[in-house]
């Protein structure tokens, strides 16, 4: 099987072919950007396919990277996912961001436990923290960065993820620091793909993964449109 990889919700635009049978990733590319997903992602998955000497009609598996991220950055891979997938008859599949940046670390040989992390503002981040054993001890949500540090810190650790720093700046004092920091601005598109290929349509749908509200919000007192005649 062919799988078409994309990732839109942190700072890159990524997309990657993976052929299941031979195990193989074909082609793939990563190109770091906070903003301009949307113009440039169908354009780059055509440039991935064609180097990987397919179209991307050939695949039948696709993949988003889900959230939590950028509240619009994410939807352009999903939507893009989503619709190739209904033109070439294919499934379309969704990645927790936070679990493919985590995977890279589950899979090394030293047994650690993975808190990974995305930057939310204000003190804040979206975490999950996940045991050697692929097992969530907590599961992806939106904590205080003093929080995400207090579990981290309660054992052998990696820290990963583009809110490693903002966990790493409020660390317990005293406590042993990470095994492993990785502060990488985006997940490793082959992870994605390989994770995609791996997960059941029916357990993971690709639609967008939100653990807090927008921020901006219209205002209760005040009408959208005037008052009505």
């Amino acid at each position: 099987m062919l799988v078409l990889a994309l990732d839109t919700a942190l700072g890159a635009c990524s997309a990657a072919v993976l052929d299941t049978g031979s195990g193989r990733v074909l082609a793939r590319r990563s190109e770091p950007m906070e903003r301009g997903h949307a113009e440039r992602l169908v354009p780059l998955a055509a440039e991935v396919c064609g180097e990987a000497g397919i179209g991307a009609g050939d695949c039948r598996r696709f993949v988003a990277t889900i959230g939590p991220g950028s509240f619009t950055g994410l939807r352009v891979a999903i939507a893009a996912a989503r619709g190739m997938a209904l033109a070439a008859g294919g499934d379309a599949v969704g990645i927790p961001t936070l679990a493919a940046l985590s995977e890279p670390y589950l899979a090394a040989a030293e047994p650690v436990a993975v808190l990974a992390a995305i930057d939310a503002r204000h003190d804040h981040v979206y975490a999950s923290l996940t045991g050697h054993d692929r097992m969530l001890a907590v599961p992806p949500r939106y904590m205080p960065a003093a929080e995400a540090a207090g579990l981290a810190a309660s054992g052998p650790v990696a820290l990963v993820g583009p809110g490693a720093d903002a966990v790493l700046g409020v660390w317990p004092a005293g406590a042993s620091p990470p095994v492993i920091l990785d502060e990488a601005a985006y997940s490793d598109i082959a992870v994605v793909a390989r994770l995609g290929a791996a997960a059941d349509p029916s357990t993971a749908p690709c639609r967008p993964l939100y653990l807090k509200a927008v921020d901006a919000k219209p205002q209760a007192s005040a009408p959208l449109f005037g008052r009505a005649r």
